[in-house]
C-alpha cells in the first residue's frame, strides 16, 4: 500500500495533467474563435468571360451579390442563365477554397482539408461539360404516381 507521500505525489501529477489539458482546451477554443472570426470574412467574386455577370459568394456557398452589366441585356435567356450558373459556381468554389485554407491554417496539416477541397472541386467541375444539361421533358399524360418528380436535377 502506498504511503501518504506517494499518494500526494500521484494526486499532484493528476492535477498537473488536468491543468495542462484544461490549458490546451482553452487554447484550442481561442483558436476556434479566431477561426470563426476569419471565416466570417470569406468572400470571393467571379466574373463571366464577357464580364456581363459578377457573383460574390461568402461562407458556406452563400451568395452575397449578383451584378449584371448593360451587356447582360443583349444575352438570350439561355446565355444569361449559363453565364450566371457558371460564374456562380466559380465564385462558390473560390469561397470554398478560401474557407478550406483558413480551416487548414487552424487545424494544422494532419488532415489535408484544403487538398481535399481542391480534389473534390476538380472531380466535380472538371467532369462537367460547358453546356448545362437539358431540362427534362415533363409528360403530363404519364401516370407515374406522384406529381412530384424524384430526380429534378436539370
Amino acid at each position: 500500500m502506498p504511503d501518504s507521500a506517494e499518494l500526494l505525489e500521484e494526486m499532484r501529477q493528476k492535477l498537473e495533467f488536468f491543468e495542462r489539458a484544461n490549458r490546451a482546451a482553452q487554447a484550442r477554443a481561442a483558436g476556434y474563435d479566431a477561426m470563426g472570426t476569419e471565416l466570417r470574412t470569406v468572400e470571393a467574386s467571379a466574373q463571366s468571360p464577357d464580364r456581363s455577370v459578377t457573383v460574390v459568394a461568402g461562407l458556406s456557398g452563400s451568395i452575397k451579390e449578383i451584378r449584371f452589366t448593360e451587356d447582360a441585356k443583349r444575352l438570350s435567356t439561355t446565355q444569361l442563365s449559363q453565364a450566371v450558373m457558371s460564374t456562380l459556381q466559380q465564385a462558390v468554389a473560390a469561397a470554398a477554397r478560401q474557407q478550406a485554407e483558413i480551416v487548414q491554417g487552424h487545424v494544422g496539416t494532419d488532415i489535408p482539408i484544403a487538398e481535399r477541397v481542391m480534389k473534390t472541386q476538380q472531380e466535380i467541375f472538371g467532369a462537367q461539360s460547358a453546356e448545362p444539361p437539358a431540362r427534362p421533358r415533363v409528360d403530363d399524360d404519364a401516370d407515374s404516381g406522384s406529381i412530384f418528380r424524384r430526380d429534378d436535377r436539370w
